[in-house]
């Protein structure tokens, strides 16, 4: 009965599940009035309106949901009547089509709560061409569909005030899944061969993308949560902060790992430092499942013997046979991060019970005025932002989609559009996934399908069919996208078959207007501007460079004066950003043209050695007993020289280096040796950082002057472009 009490409450608090269920209830309200009241044609269009609402629906807090679900409203509305408004009139539709789709997709340059609303507006525009034929008035469909969208935020408004920090509280177990996969991955460090660290460290990077993507989104899910008196939400932020530091404290490196095995002569002290990284792994992922159920969290007290016993274990080892005196520090310093990751968990239960108010920025965060919104949406009106070159790609698809149809006069091919919609992306790489899973799901959801349109069940049967259909496609959605696409074309060809659109015949065709949206999906995205993720990586690489300056440059001033930078996390969050970008571009770059894909290799080299270059960073950055510790004219005039070749990788990855090897040279020595009598700890870690961060640094400088023939042809492409 406990096995399985706990799997109910782990059913339903699954962020899928929820958001079905919050759907399900909406489409009840709906389904069982419908079927009373025999309002078949209403109650088809108002679950339509239902499903578009829910699929544009941004995250937000109850006031600023309003907000949205006003907003949606009035885009729903403008959308459907502009629809049915200019129908009987195929030039001024596709005109209409252009600028509306480009509108709405331009609109999302504001933030992602506007991306939703407007996919969401383009979706609903589109319900509405399916349906304008047989709309009885012009009407009709904005009324029932905006109705529909309506009813299901009433619905989401009353979740949200019943548990309005639900989404904060799933997206901070996300973020505590995600560090776990990283931490129980770098185990595999403790010990690995030579061969294997480049492959473990591209790992990590990719990892690490999973990881920010996580606390960048709670970052912004906080900002939008502005309630002083609310207790949960400071116990959140407080797990937002814990989660934070392990993140900074998981990612740093303290040792060169390719001579670990080598430096370490005891077996069961690298064994030691792996099974307790995978421990901790397993900690926190105990500690995401704690944070979805909001259940208590207390760390096992396996672990914090283990952490002792592994202290323990690096004393013994290293009085039987003494390790070399940097060796011997560093992992002592590694051990101590991990003890401090440990108390940090430890913790867990008291920070948040003596949580407290954390300022907020809501008036930053809700005087921004119209101009400077128009400021920000003006800022993407570009070739070089993607949502411009996305917005008049999908324009373009879209009007391209509308002129096939009115040409060759297909029947009900308004599918050719929704296809190109769910299928179009801003990047090759997800437009190529999309493809696939529409393709395979569609064909899926049409056979299953047959019945319905042969047997031709009870409106009422086939209504509450279509009901479980949105309920299932909307518990698949986030997760599975290829089954949740069956569902949804299950649901569609079921509410389509309800309003006399689809015919039993009509299979063959929606399955030649699915593939027809699908190849024009692929052909823009592969004709139109398309952007190779070869031709980023320089740029991408450049900003990691720079951003790792400035976070060095900022722990080194807190080394010479023991004062943070005030704008020290930001430069962190900003470094790891910059790694995540360039490691997901090199994961993109996987699934171009084979033709495509250049410098694959120096790419992959690039992005171990960066992500490496940044967890030593690290390693300064979050011993706070350091700070105030550099006063040694030697280690200062080695981060100057640190400084001078990055700036040099940043200036070589610009196209503008001369080859000049003076940043180079200033690398050659270590600033220190292994015969050095030094005994103050805290100087000793901070020459070995400094000097794995030139390590890296010099790598970085010579492979990036290597990428020199891709950085002077990609720069003649954009001077290319930019003469047309």
């Amino acid at each position: 009965m406990l096995a399985f009490t706990r799997f109910l409450q782990r059913f339903i608090t699954d962020t899928h599940v929820f958001f079905a269920l919050k759907v399900s209830c909406a489409l009840a309200g709906v389904l069982l009035p419908g079927l009373y009241l025999d309002m078949t044609h209403e109650t088809v269009a108002m679950s339509l309106g239902i499903v578009a609402g829910a699929i544009a629906e941004p995250d937000d807090s109850p006031a600023g949901r309003v907000k949205s679900l006003l907003l949606t409203l009035a885009c729903f509305w403008i959308a459907t009547l502009s629809v049915q408004l200019l129908y009987p009139y195929p030039w001024l539709f596709a005109g209409g089509l252009f600028v509306s789709a480009f509108s709405f997709i331009m609109l999302g340059g504001l933030g992602k709560r506007y991306s939703s609303i407007s996919f969401g507006s383009l979706l609903v525009a589109v319900y509405s061409m399916m349906g304008a034929a047989q709309a009885p008035t012009i009407w009709f469909q904005p009324v029932w569909l905006c109705t529909g969208a309506l009813w299901y935020g009433f619905i989401s408004l009353c979740w949200l005030w019943i548990t309005p920090n639900k989404p904060l509280r799933e997206q901070l177990a996300q973020s505590c899944f995600s560090l776990a996969r990283y931490c129980t991955q770098k185990a595999w460090l403790f010990p690995s061969n030579a061969d294997e660290q480049p492959t473990i460290h591209q790992k990590l990077a990719i990892l690490n993308v999973d990881c920010m993507a996580s606390i960048n989104l709670c970052q912004e899910m906080i900002a939008r949560r502005t309630d002083p008196f609310d207790q949960e939400l400071r116990q959140l932020k407080a797990l937002q902060a814990i989660t934070e530091q392990i993140h900074e404290r998981i990612t740093s490196s303290h040792y060169l790992y390719n001579r670990l095995k080598e430096d370490v002569h005891s077996n069961l002290l690298l064994d030691g430092f792996r099974e307790l990284l995978r421990q901790l792994g397993s900690t926190v992922q105990q500690l995401g499942y704690a944070t979805l159920m909001n259940n208590p969290f207390q760390v096992s007290p396996g672990l914090l013997w283990g952490i002792q016993a592994l202290g323990d274990q690096l004393q013994f080892s290293h009085e039987k046979t003494p390790f070399s005196a940097h060796t011997v520090n560093a992992l002592r310093f590694l051990q101590k991060n991990l003890l401090e990751i440990v108390l940090l968990l430890n913790s867990v239960d008291k920070l948040l019970t003596t949580a407290n108010s954390l300022p907020t920025e809501k008036k930053a965060a809700t005087t921004a005025s119209a101009m400077s919104a128009l400021q920000q949406i003006r800022s993407h009106f570009s070739f070089k932002s993607p949502l411009f070159r996305h917005a008049c790609r999908m324009s373009l698809c879209l009007v391209a989609a509308y002129g096939l149809l009115q040409l060759f006069n297909i029947k009900q091919g308004f599918w050719v559009l929704l296809t190109c919609l769910f299928v179009c992306q801003s990047s090759y790489t997800a437009t190529r996934r999309r493809l696939f899973q529409r393709i395979a799901g569609t064909c899926s959801g049409l056979m299953l399908s047959l019945p319905l349109l042969w047997f031709s069940p009870e409106p009422g049967i086939q209504l509450i069919l279509m009901a479980v259909a949105a309920v299932l496609f909307f518990a698949q959605l986030r997760n599975n996208y290829s089954v949740a696409v069956i569902f949804i074309t299950l649901y569609a060809m079921t509410a389509f078959g309800l309003l006399g659109i689809e015919e039993k015949s009509i299979i063959l065709p929606r399955f030649v207007d699915t593939l027809l949206g699908s190849i024009l999906s692929f052909g823009a995205v592969t004709v139109l501007w398309p952007e190779w993720q070869y031709q980023r990586i320089p740029e991408l690489l450049t900003n990691a460079t720079r951003c790792n300056y400035e976070y060095l440059k900022s722990i080194i001033s807190a080394l010479q004066t023991s004062d943070r930078d005030e704008k020290f996390n930001q430069k962190r969050i900003a470094a790891h950003h910059a790694d995540s970008a360039l490691a997901q571009a090199w994961i993109n770059m996987q699934t171009d043209p084979k033709q495509q894909r250049r410098y694959t290799s120096l790419c992959a080299a690039l992005i171990y050695r960066n992500h490496s270059l940044l967890s030593y960073v690290s390693a300064l950055g979050i011993h706070q007993e350091l700070h105030g510790s550099l006063f040694e004219p030697q280690l200062i005039k080695y981060a100057e020289s640190l400084f001078a070749a990055l700036d040099e990788s940043v200036t070589a990855l610009s196209g503008n280096n001369n080859d000049a090897p003076i940043a180079l040279a200033s690398l050659s020595a270590s600033p220190y040796s292994d015969t050095a009598q030094d005994t103050d700890q805290k100087a000793e870690l901070i020459r070995q950082e400094m000097n794995h961060i030139g390590i890296m640094t010099t790598e970085i400088l010579k492979l990036s002057r290597l990428l020199k023939p891709l950085i002077q042809g990609h720069s003649a492409d954009k001077s290319f472009f930019r003469s047309k």
